[in-house]
């Protein structure tokens, strides 16, 4: 291999690098936002289930 056949092949590489560590990336971030809407959802029904638990304490 001459020399600028190994510049290219490590070129190539760096690029496949590149393009997996990105798609690691973009699948991390979607779990993270997976995760935020559920926590949120949790949050929501948790603060409904307390307002009917006020709303049936107060009127029984």
């Amino acid at each position: 291999m001459d020399l600028w056949q190994e510049i290219h092949a490590l070129s190539v590489s760096i690029r496949r690098n590149q393009e997996e560590t990105l798609a690691e990336i973009r699948a991390l971030r979607e779990e993270l936002q997976r995760e935020t809407r559920t926590r949120l959802l949790e949050r929501v029904f948790l603060v409904l289930a307390f307002i009917v638990g006020l709303i049936g304490w107060v009127r029984p």
